[in-house]
C-alpha cells in the first residue's frame, strides 16, 4: 500500500517526489527481497516507472516501508493541467512487482494498489516551502 507521496527536491525542470510504500508478510517466516519495479499511472496515463536491485527484509507477521523515488518533469504536470486534471483529485495506480529471494531463486510477486492524490495541494505547500529557502 502507498502510504504517503512528499515532495523531496525541486529544480528548473523537475519535481522529484519520494514515496513510502508498506509491504506486508503475512507468512509466518521472515522474507528477503531482491528488488522491485514499478509503474504509476495518473488518470490512466502512465507518469513515471522505476527499480531498485536494492534488498530488503520483512519480518514474519509484519509489514515494512520502503522508500520508492520519482521525478516528474514540469512538462508533464503541464500536460495534465491543459487536460485539466490539475484540478481535482487525481486517480492513480501504483502497480509493479517484488522479487522474493527463497530456495528456488528469485519469485515474482506482483502488487497494485488504486487510490487518489490531490497533487495540487502537495506542491502548492512544496512550492511555497522551495520558494522560501531560495
Amino acid at each position: 500500500m502507498l502510504k504517503k507521496v512528499r515532495v523531496v527536491g525541486m529544480d528548473q525542470t523537475t519535481v522529484t517526489l519520494e514515496g513510502t510504500l508498506e509491504i506486508l508478510n503475512p507468512n509466518d517466516r521472515d522474507r528477503r527481497f531482491s528488488g522491485y519495479r514499478f509503474q504509476l499511472d495518473v488518470e490512466g496515463q502512465r507518469l513515471l516507472t522505476g527499480e531498485s536491485n536494492r534488498p530488503f527484509d520483512i519480518p514474519a507477521l509484519e509489514s515494512a516501508s520502503i522508500t520508492v523515488p520519482a521525478v516528474i518533469r514540469f512538462q508533464d504536470l503541464l500536460t495534465l493541467n491543459r487536460k485539466g486534471l490539475l484540478t481535482r483529485d487525481l486517480n492513480y495506480l501504483l502497480f509493479g512487482t517484488v522479487f522474493l529471494d527463497s530456495w528456488m531463486g528469485n519469485l515474482s510477486l506482483p502488487f497494485a494498489y488504486e487510490d487518489t492524490l490531490n497533487l495540487p495541494d502537495l506542491l502548492r505547500e512544496k512550492t511555497r516551502l522551495f520558494l522560501q529557502g531560495l
